[in-house]
């Protein structure tokens, strides 16, 4: 029997497992022992609850960071992230790599699934066929210079510097040095799950995009009245204005958001709210829903564009701010900053509701991106690609 390895390393929310999962479940007739090698072993439960093994991702150094003192370090580029990540720190980076070596040395994979897990795409290649899987902003291009600028609200550093850190180590370890810094997203196959409108390199690309993975293509939206899906995933600290603009919408509020304090649930539940206290997959939730409030992740942002619903992002970072501009932007949403003073929500959430130019748009997209799904089949084409690198 073959062995599959599955890895995600960094990153936050319940998407990178939704998503190893859907693509897990992709491969489970094809006779492989799948395991699961995650940054987040709490949020695992989807994926052993399936039969796949689970492990414990090595961490990178900067495991020990907060989300807000993350969130307050350089994001201007891929480059600065994973700098920030610990990719700047060459003996934190020498752990990092050596660790993963000990996982390929107990598993022997026959090949590897990388999600968001770059260190162990720096390990596994030219050793054992490896695919990269992502989103828009998690899988940047491969093949340019340097990683672009993401927004202006800080300088880039300086990516020789960091390419150098690299280099070093991998020159210690006898494996071959990258000639640019991009290259750590290299492998024998790439694919690139999302849509072009939340693609913030969709002008650099040059492979195709192939849409999210999903269990099913999202119908349109039959929205009651003033109904609002409040979805806000788990690891991310909640400013304690929140939860009191949410209540004044209590009685069309259905909410999922697990970090937050039991007297708080009670107090939305007083104001009429409906609170899902265990994980449920948004789909239900997004066929009634006038309005989505969420952090910005890419997996609920497409199946909301695609369900046809306006979206309010409560940004947290930058993949969820650049999320929620390209919502903005398109006429579809608003974007805010959820670690500032939230008393906006409130007036937000009643401006969107009755902004009858964006619940149309809003329709509109809707329908244009569930046609765009239904020209390709993600699913199909990851497992034929790990049919054909694992020669079965």
């Amino acid at each position: 029997m073959k062995t599959v390895l599955l890895a995600w390393e960094l990153g936050g929310g319940m998407g990178h497992i939704t998503t190893l999962r859907r693509l897990a479940r992709s491969l489970r007739l094809l006779n492989l022992r799948i395991v699961a090698a995650v940054k987040d072993l709490e949020a695992a439960h989807l994926l052993s609850s399936d039969g796949i093994e689970i492990i414990q991702a090595p961490v990178w150094p900067s495991a020990s960071m907060s989300a807000r003192q993350i969130a307050a370090t350089s994001s201007a580029s891929m480059g600065d992230i994973l700098a920030t990540a610990g990719l700047s720190d060459a003996a934190g980076l020498r752990g990092l790599l050596g660790a993963w070596d000990n996982v390929l040395l107990r598993f022997k994979p026959d090949l590897v699934v990388s999600h968001l897990a770059p260190a162990v795409a720096l390990v596994t290649r030219g050793r054992v066929p490896l695919i990269l899987v992502g989103d828009g902003y998690t899988l940047p291009p491969d093949g340019i210079r340097q990683f672009p600028s993401l927004h202006a609200m800080t300088p880039p550093g300086d990516e020789a510097v960091i390419l150098d850190v690299l280099n070093g180590v991998l020159r210690a370890r006898s494996e071959t040095r990258l000639d640019h810094l991009p290259q750590i997203f290299s492998g024998d196959a790439r694919l690139v799950l999302t849509f072009p409108l939340l693609d913030p390199y969709f002008a650099l690309r040059t492979e195709p995009l192939l849409g999210p993975v999903l269990d099913h293509v999202p119908v349109a939206a039959v929205p009651k009245e003033r109904s609002v899906f409040v979805y806000l995933s788990r690891g991310y600290p909640l400013h304690r204005d929140i939860p009191a603009a949410l209540s004044a919408h209590g009685p069309g509020l259905r909410i999922h958001a697990p970090d937050l304090p039991e007297r708080q649930m009670g107090d939305l539940m007083r104001a009429g709210a409906v609170v899902d206290r265990d994980f449920a997959a948004p789909a239900d939730a997004l066929k009634s829903a006038a309005l989505v409030v969420h952090f910005g992740g890419s997996g609920l942002a497409a199946e909301a564009l695609m369900a046809g619903i306006p979206q309010l992002i409560l940004s947290m970072q930058i993949e969820q701010w650049l999320n929620g501009l390209a919502l903005q932007s398109a006429g579809l949403g608003r974007v805010i900053e959820a670690f500032n003073p939230a008393t906006r929500i409130t007036s937000e959430i009643d401006s969107l509701l009755e902004d009858t130019a964006i619940v149309r748009a809003a329709a509109d997209a809707g329908r244009l991106h569930r046609e765009l799904l239904s020209r390709t089949d993600a699913l199909a084409t990851f497992e034929s690609t790990c049919r054909g690198l694992l020669a079965i």
